[in-house]
């Protein structure tokens, strides 16, 4: 698309500009059209070529009235614009534009229905089911959603729907707080909080009268002492028949159903109300519960109850967009081809509606139930354009009545969940029912039926259990039609309770290096055995941890035996929650089906892990989520190649910085007053001596130091009785450590000169810097060193080839890169080099070196920084690259992909070799 989006500041000065010349205008038929091209062109930067593409006056026939209507602006997979004069009802206009928006077959459906009558905008986000009201006179503050749309840029909720939201839960927290400070929490407090939940949003959504519930609570005692009797009384109301209510029954709780479903059904003590805690209950109800999305309220309803996250309630959302990135690929994509293949074909749509009421979606680690609750906003959705395409091919208004006679298809009974807490596991409960009662309010605007849910009948089912023990099949039937999917907790292996270790071991069955996997590998086995059992399809939200370093290895070890392969994914991320300055974990989505169900694979990658996905079609994808040969990458101990030297970790210390952590004002300062200890000071370079900061950190190297020296030197004495003290007080460096305090701990400096590579660098460089330093400069645990002056080794180390492999199998320090020997440089397949090849390796990495030595005023770490690389030093590793890429056998200017997938195949063919 070609619009250029105008800056923030300039977007506002036109809207106001727009606003402040259209205020006057009212006749629909006269000026719509002009409105609208105006709109687009002075505000949104749309160019002629795309103002070509707007269509006026598009005709339709409405699947809503049956007749012949048209469209007032359609832009194809952008807008469907309903226009109306002045004061004409926007209700009206929506459920008008939304009949022509179905109308549409399915691949021609724009993700937003904008109704204006030219004072005031409706804003439609038809996918997420989010709507956006407000004057034209606030144009100007909302300028930047028509922006949005235009571009296609709308990963982010509204700051009005998070502060919404916020307000919300905020205000649910404060009640709690009152509740806790008076002794009530526990399950029974769990329940209230629920049924409460329950009877708000109940209360501004058409469950009963409007406002029911707030004049009750409205009507009881300012002292609060009659608060608790009178809920205690409605739960029991809410859970008894009409007809076997008691005569005498106030008039307060006549207007309230009978709702069944488990909600009210269990009897919990009265909460004694008080004042305070009354006035926290008034402002709960008297806040409009109209707007609240499920998906948000679920994870701040969850924090309502953690003391340490309250104070952070709006830091905490689960991003539908990303929730997306598992929903469509795993079932969504194809049932909604199916639908557009089957637009015209009456039969064929009846037996898709047949088939969706087989769908089970299953998340066995479902939280708040998110993933269920937009998964099933998704099916809702998609049966209702199917019903309503029924209706409109048949021309009869039959169809679109949900009676007994003719129920939906997608009910809550095809949704299940586990969750080991109570807490969130009651929250799933009530957020996919205010869901379904959300669609159903949709459903009746559209077709002007829906189905009655009191008492209830329907009801999600989520179990409160520990998932990685209790059997699955006992929570749901499983078969090819199962659907599952989640977010299991992300849970590094060092972080496990004792209580996550034995669940753990429960899963793997003591399975060679289970230990060193990520707690949510346990889902991912699971749901592999599920597979191979039934031919149902998964779908897990991971930390990118389980397609790095050592842990693949192990997993597809494990999965492999039951014969399932990934079908789709998306590569590493930056899983977003909704809010502004929450840190992003770096995320991998993984859908797993049955070996060979599927010939092509898509596979989404990204620039970065917070740029827009960018989708491929491969055939296979491996277990590091790369179009590439089916290896497993294991950690070695010494490299493939056994031409190739051994690169061994730095120095450790473990000395409490006594030696090893010595400033240049120290050293000097020793110089002045201590010639003995003087002797024996050295440079000592980590990662970020070598990256950032060469000559300001020293230790005192005693390899070689006398006992006289040690017993005359007032420093050296100081300082090694201090390291002593340090590690008799640590057990883990007691015994030889301890013994040798003069000493590091490990000693592995080299004898010549090394390379000194970091353990960890910047996922944002092209290259790994890599330096050479002397053998006096001492390296500690941060770096590894490489004995060898062998420059074309320096030089594949330096190549873009090398940086690739380490992005496909190191580990990370959150995005960043972390290197080690075993995993990523015994791994890598060092090519045997002809002498013509050597020689001109050698040349081209002396020639990297000479550029360094140009600019050696400048910090390693900014010399490789991609937005500091002197265009020199970038043209020298380019030479580099496309000499390496002959060697291994690629052409010029492979992408990184091309450029793994020859070297996972160069890898498994070393890996054949070094077995001979």
């Amino acid at each position: 698309m070609a619009t250029e989006l105008k800056t923030p500041e300039l977007s506002r000065n036109a809207a106001a500009a727009f606003a402040d010349k259209w205020k006057s205008y009212t006749d629909e038929k006269q000026h719509a059209r002009g409105f609208w091209s105006d709109f687009f062109r002075a505000l949104c930067g749309v160019d002629d070529e795309e103002i070509a593409g707007i269509e006026y006056e598009k005709r339709v026939k409405s699947t809503i009235s049956g007749n012949q209507e048209y469209i007032d602006v359609y832009w194809k997979n952008v807008a469907l614009i309903e226009h109306k004069s002045a004061g004409e009802n926007l209700d009206k206009a929506e459920l008008q534009a939304r009949g022509y928006w179905l109308s549409l077959p399915p691949g021609y459906r724009p993700k937003t229905i904008i109704i204006s009558d030219f004072l005031n905008f409706r804003l439609i986000d038809v996918a997420l089911n989010r709507t956006h009201d407000f004057p034209l006179s606030k144009l100007p503050e909302n300028i930047h959603r028509f922006e949005a749309i235009i571009s296609g840029n709308r990963t982010r909720i509204s700051e009005e729907e998070i502060t919404v939201d916020q307000v919300a839960a905020k205000l649910m927290a404060n009640l709690y707080l009152e509740l806790e400070d008076h002794g009530f929490e526990g399950h029974e407090t769990s329940i209230f909080l629920i049924r409460l939940l329950f009877l708000l949003f109940g209360d501004d959504t058409g469950m009963w009268q409007k406002n029911t519930f707030l004049k009750l609570v409205m009507g009881t005692k300012e002292d609060g002492s009659d608060v608790g009797s009178k809920l205690d009384s409605l739960f029991d109301v809410l859970n008894t028949p009409e007809d076997k209510r008691s005569k005498e029954l106030g008039n307060e709780f006549k207007p309230f159903p009978y709702v069944n479903g488990g909600i009210f059904s269990e009897k919990i003590s009265v909460i004694e109300f008080n004042k305070k805690m009354r006035i926290a209950l008034v402002d709960v109800a008297n806040y409009d519960w109209t707007t609240i999305n499920p998906t948000i309220f679920g994870s701040l309803f969850q924090l309502i109850k953690n003391k340490e996250a309250r104070r952070e309630l709006g830091e905490h959302y689960t991003s539908e967009e990303n929730i997306n990135k598992i929903v469509y690929p795993l079932f969504l994509d194809e049932l909604q081809e199916r639908l557009a293949a089957a637009w015209d074909n009456k039969k064929e749509l009846k037996k898709l509606r047949q088939d969706l009421a087989k769908i089970k979606i299953f998340d066995p680690a479902c939280g708040c139930g998110n993933f269920l609750v937009v998964s099933y906003r998704h099916l809702r959705q998609l049966e209702l354009e199917l019903i309503v395409r029924l209706n409109n091919l048949e021309g009869s208004q039959d169809s679109m009545q949900l009676d007994g006679s003719m129920g939906l298809s997608i009910t809550l009974n095809q949704f299940y969940g586990i969750e080991i807490e109570e807490w969130p596991a009651q929250v799933a409960r009530m957020a996919l029912f205010l869901t379904d009662h959300q669609e159903n309010l949709r459903l009746e605007r559209i077709t002007g039926a829906t189905p009655n849910r009191f008492p209830i009948s329907d009801a999600a089912n989520i179990i409160n259990e520990n998932a990685l023990i209790m059997k699955w099949e006992s929570a749901v039937p499983i078969d090819e039609s199962t659907y599952i999917l989640g977010n299991p907790p992300f849970i590094g292996t060092r972080l496990q309770s004792k209580e996550q270790k034995e669940s753990q071991s429960i899963v793997w069955q003591n399975f060679k290096g289970s230990v060193l996997v990520d707690f949510v590998a346990n889902w991912f086995v699971l749901a592999a055995q599920q597979v191979q059992k039934s031919g149902c399809e998964f779908a897990f939200v991971s930390t990118n941890s389980i397609t790095q370093g050592d842990q693949p290895s192990v997993i597809w070890q494990m999965l492999n035996q039951y014969r399932v392969e990934i079908s789709f994914a998306h590569r590493t991320f930056a899983w977003n929650n909704e809010s502004s300055g929450q840190a992003a974990v770096h995320c991998v989505v993984i859908g797993i089906s049955k070996k060979g169900k599927y010939n092509e694979k898509r596979l989404w990658t990204y620039e970065s892990p917070r740029s827009n996905p960018i989708a491929n079609s491969c055939k296979h994808i491996n277990a590091y989520l790369i179009d590439g040969e089916e290896v497993l990458v294991g950690s070695r101990r010494k490299p493939l190649n056994s031409a190739t030297p051994i690169m061994s970790s730095g120095n450790k210390p473990r000395d409490g910085g006594y030696l090893s952590d010595i400033s240049l004002e120290e050293a000097e300062k020793i110089k002045k007053t201590d010639p003995v200890a003087a002797k024996y000071l050295r440079e000592l370079v980590g990662a970020e001596e070598l990256l950032n900061k060469r000559g300001t950190r020293f230790c005192l190297w005693l390899v070689d130091a006398s006992p006289n020296d040690l017993k005359a030197s007032p420093v050296l004495k100081l300082r090694v009785s201090k390291v002593l003290e340090e590690r008799l007080a640590a057990t883990s460096s007691k015994g030889a450590a301890a013994n040798r305090p003069s000493l590091f701990e490990t000693i592995t400096q080299p004898n010549q000169n090394y390379f000194a590579v970091p353990s960890v660098s910047s996922e944002k460089r092209k290259y790994i810097p890599i330096e050479i330093l002397p053998k006096d400069v001492i390296l500690n645990n941060a770096l590894f060193s490489i004995s060898s002056d062998d420059l074309s080794l320096f030089a594949i180390l330096e190549s873009r080839a090398f940086t690739v492999w380490v992005q496909a199998v190191s580990s990370r320090m959150k995005s960043d890169y972390q290197i080690s020997s075993s995993s990523v440089y015994n791994t890598f397949p060092f090519p045997t080099l002809s002498s013509d090849q050597h020689s001109e390796l050698v040349g081209l990495a002396e020639e990297v070196l000479r550029i360094r030595e140009k600019f050696k005023d400048v910090n390693l770490g900014d010399l490789y920084d991609p937005a500091l690389m002197p265009l020199e030093l970038l043209k020298a590793h380019g030479k580099l690259d496309v000499n390496v890429q002959k060697i291994i056998g690629l052409k010029n200017n492979p992408s990184d992909a091309e450029l793994l997938s020859i070297l996972f195949k160069l890898y498994a063919q070393a890996s054949v070799e070094s077995l001979l």
